[in-house]
């Protein structure tokens, strides 16, 4: 999933640790378990919209002290 991907490149970045660890740490938390719940859930066939997702991506980055907005480039 993109925005579970994107969670993980940027803790990667900041911790140093290698991607597949920040994967697995971003899928413990409780916006991950949710996001997975959506794509494997009873209604992993109903399309969420990328704006739910991205909404709970910048909810997480503020959280973690690194507001990510929804203008701003990530890179």
């Amino acid at each position: 999933m993109e925005v579970l991907a994107r969670q993980a490149e940027e803790l990667a970045n900041r911790t140093g640790q290698p991607f597949h660890e920040s994967y697995e740490a971003v899928l413990k938390t409780e916006s991950g378990r949710q996001l997975v719940e959506l794509v494997e859930g009873p209604h992993r066939h109903e399309k969420a919209t990328y704006g739910q997702a991205n909404l709970l991506f910048e909810r997480v980055s503020e959280q973690a002290g690194r507001p990510v907005g929804p203008n701003e480039r990530r890179s």
